[in-house]
């Protein structure tokens, strides 16, 4: 409790696990993870989840691995998000797992800095024997002529997806190539990713919110092809984002379909305030040229602000309250003029 700073109930499930005549080596372990940038606050989950830790020997166990890591630049904030996630590391072989499996993931991701990032989203890779799960599924995207950056990216921003059993990765392979998807495109890695992040259970789900909406197995399948992501969208923002668009800004579901990354923007942030802004143009009959609405609704920010807000600031001052959503403009009317000037394909 107290060179730990554990609550009481804490402190008496930790010490359950381990027995010490002397604080002398737990206090030297202590010493040597708070120069190594470890606060109490994880000092004291990382004990807790691992309470023998402090009866590890700080010199020959803990510290060369701690500066293995700083020799990578594995240190600071990082070095505490990857060991307070998975303490196990800093008892693993520093020889036989831990600079073997970095080397691994070097040969991959290329650089040291790349490396740590992999860490920080997954570091139980220290704590699983690589050649069981990774190499493999690793082998398997190359046997199907993926290409090695898209490997790498895979790795980078999803690690768990290449940790998972070879065999249930081969399923999810075998499924995405009768989807149609081309694995030299990066969207072949992006499917991946998402049906490695979801159940076939939840997957199903969404699929059912689609269906619901109108859309055909065909019209499914082609979305996803698009934009793999719009899976990974929740079933309440589905329907919020398709209840606006179809039912109060008046598009056809089959245009989201065939537009499925509009499917993955912010509704309150993005979807509402741009189609405010526009509702208004077309009221007033300022929209002569046919635009699609997922162009406006995709524009980086600064390029909408200037082509619908700034360009008519001076004929229509509310514009910019209407973004901000100061400004109740969903029930403005819409003329049919304005309406037979829309392409909202």
């Amino acid at each position: 409790m107290k060179s730990c700073g554990m609550s009481e109930d804490k402190a008496i499930s930790a010490s359950k696990y381990i027995r010490f005549e002397t604080s002398s080596r737990p206090d030297s372990v202590m010493t040597l993870l708070e120069t190594n940038g470890l606060t109490k606050p994880y000092i004291s989950k990382l004990i807790y989840v691992l309470p023998v830790l402090l009866l590890a020997d700080p010199h020959k166990t803990l510290k060369p691995k701690l500066e293995f890591f700083n020799s990578i630049g594995l240190s600071g904030l990082d070095l505490v998000k990857v060991l307070s996630t998975s303490p196990n590391i800093l008892l693993r072989s520093l020889k036989n797992k831990i600079i073997p499996t970095i080397a691994f993931l070097r040969s991959i991701v290329h650089t040291d800095k790349n490396v740590i990032t992999v860490l920080k989203r997954s570091s139980r890779v220290l704590l699983e024997v690589t050649g069981e799960r990774m190499v493999p599924n690793i082998e398997l995207l190359r046997d199907q002529g993926v290409p090695e950056s898209n490997i790498t990216t895979l790795l980078i921003t999803y690690t768990r997806a290449l940790r998972i059993n070879p065999v249930r990765f081969k399923e999810i392979v075998e499924e995405i190539n009768g989807m149609g998807f081309d694995p030299l495109q990066h969207t072949f890695v992006v499917a991946i990713r998402v049906l490695t992040g979801i159940s076939k259970s939840t997957r199903e789900a969404k699929l059912d919110v689609y269906r619901r909406w109108g859309w055909s197995e065909d019209e499914i399948r082609k979305a996803f092809r698009k934009q793999p992501h719009c899976m990974m969208t929740s079933e309440k923002k589905i329907m919020a984002i398709m209840d606006f668009l179809v039912n109060q800004m008046g598009y056809s579901p089959s245009i989201m379909a065939q537009r499925p990354q509009v499917l993955v923007l912010s509704l309150e942030k993005t979807i509402i305030p741009r189609c405010s802004v526009i509702r208004i143009l077309v009221s007033k009959g300022l929209m002569k040229k046919e635009f699609r609405i997922t162009t406006v609704l995709t524009l980086v920010e600064e390029s909408f602000l200037k082509k619908y807000v700034i360009k008519y600031e001076q004929e229509v001052p509310e514009l910019l309250k209407a973004y901000q959503g100061q400004l109740d403009c969903l029930k403005l009317p819409i003329s049919s003029e304005g309406v037979g000037r829309l392409n909202i394909l």
